[in-house]
């Protein structure tokens, strides 16, 4: 359980950084088309299912077009993930998996407020039953935004990947891996305010 403990700490400390890196990369004033965004969303995300979640992302403009995404979502537990047990006559539903979600990328910006984007993903997963590590993904996404010059709604769609392993513990039985893929479509709605 300490090993858990020490996860939970340094995942929530990455949190609290990455919330302020956002506001402060996105409060330069000097960077034209930074803002800060708040979103719902729901993902269908693989193995686990569909979930919903929140989140909250900065972007760094480096131009009218260009800008960098630093961002974080919470996604809570998805469907049963199920274990098939060896030399077993019955499967175990194991629940569901929450993820934290980091991501880092680039944007690109039509004139007409559509943009596309793409880059790096952390998942740092949580399980009530079984370990399960953290792993690295990718993602795309597009979007469009609306609204006035600084009050801005959006609305996107994105595709999120990445492949994992849940450990079940079986006691003096030993533990059972199970890969999971945990990897889907989803849709983000928010507000943001663009600086």
């Amino acid at each position: 359980m300490p090993g858990t403990t020490n996860k939970k700490i340094i995942s929530k400390l990455a949190l609290a950084a990455l919330l302020t890196g956002s506001v402060i990369i996105a409060s330069n004033s000097w960077a034209a088309g930074s803002s800060i965004q708040a979103m719902g969303t729901w993902w269908d995300a693989g193995d686990s299912g569909s979930t919903y979640g929140f989140g909250v992302r900065g972007t760094l403009g480096f131009s009218e077009a260009f800008g960098m995404d630093l961002g974080w979502t919470y996604f809570g537990e998805g469907d049963d993930i199920t274990l098939e047990l060896p030399n077993d006559d019955v499967d175990i539903n194991l629940g569901g998996i929450d993820a934290n979600v980091f991501e880092l990328g680039l944007r690109y910006t039509l004139p007409a407020e559509i943009y596309f984007g793409g880059g790096l993903s952390y998942y740092d997963f949580s399980h009530d039953v079984s370990d399960i590590d953290g792993e690295w993904g990718l993602y795309g996404l597009v979007g469009w935004s609306f609204g006035g010059e600084n009050l801005r709604g959006f609305i996107e769609g994105m595709y999120r990947y990445t492949e994992g392993s849940i450990k079940y513990d079986k006691g003096f039985e030993g533990s059972i891996d199970r890969d999971i893929d945990y990897d889907g479509l989803g849709i983000n709605m928010g507000i943001m305010y663009r600086f």
